[in-house]
């Protein structure tokens, strides 16, 4: 049986999962901690892994990407130390079978190029990915797999955490479906203002790019990230939402004989 241990390093969040078989049988998250070392992260990752049920010193390949340079050394070392089996570190220079528009992809972020390998892979037609995260990025990939660029916003829960630590009289709320969109309360209209502001955002920002690449044809939108399903809710031009695009973009590289 496959297995195949996957990790995508953002600036918040670290997030992995290991696929047996082709099927996720488990996942974590841990916080991206710089200060942590690659013995403390093993310690943490195996611990998560044998609650599971999965046993990390079988596992057969190890995808990683990553958007931190230090926790990309960290986790090398850490492969190179606690596992015997190769790993794949994916960057805009993977021999993935995507085309840029830049003559040196190697700018674009890790996490950008497994969600455009991913939704290529999946649904084999033009795809508008949105990604929120500590930022949202707004990325294109065409049914041949030509990466046609990104727009990177700030994200959600970081506007989010930024508007309650400048204004004192706001207290930190929990972010949820809004009840309306005009509120009679902070609490309302703040909700309001953040999951319908987003969500507003996004439909126009997808909008325009169906516009502009229109030349295409059909264009198919996927949402991911955490904080997706709450925003999607109220928009209307997003067709999918694929909460582990990026951890089953990193097990489709692992097939790869790279």
């Amino acid at each position: 049986m496959n297995k195949i241990l996957v990790f995508d390093i953002g600036n918040t969040s670290i997030v992995g999962g290991v696929y047996e078989a082709g099927v996720l049988k488990c996942t974590l998250r841990l916080s991206s901690d710089l200060k942590k070392t690659a013995d403390e992260y093993f310690v943490l990752i195996n611990s998560i892994c044998a609650q599971n049920g999965a046993d990390t010193a079988r596992m057969d390949k190890i995808v990683l990407s990553s958007v931190v340079p230090s926790l990309s050394r960290c986790f090398e070392h850490m492969f190179q130390r606690y596992f015997t089996c190769p790993f794949i570190l994916v960057n805009g220079y993977s021999p993935l079978g995507l085309t840029y528009n830049v003559a040196d992809p190697g700018f674009i972020g890790a996490d950008l190029i497994v969600n455009a390998y991913s939704a290529w892979q999946k649904y084999q037609t033009n795809c508008i990915i949105c990604d929120m995260g500590t930022a949202t990025t707004i990325q294109l990939v065409s049914c041949e797999g030509h990466f046609s660029g990104t727009s990177i916003l700030p994200g959600l829960v970081t506007g989010a955490v930024n508007l309650f630590e400048k204004a004192a009289l706001l207290s930190d709320i929990q972010l949820e479906k809004p009840a309306k969109l005009l509120g009679t309360s902070t609490r309302e209209a703040l909700l309001s203002g953040i999951i319908y502001g987003h969500a507003f955002l996004l439909d126009r920002f997808i909008q325009e790019i169906r516009k502009e690449y229109s030349y295409l044809g059909e264009i198919k939108t996927i949402a991911t990230g955490g904080i997706s399903a709450l925003v999607c809710e109220h928009t209307t031009c997003v067709d999918v939402i694929e909460k582990t695009l990026t951890l089953d973009g990193l097990y489709l590289i692992s097939l790869k004989d790279i």
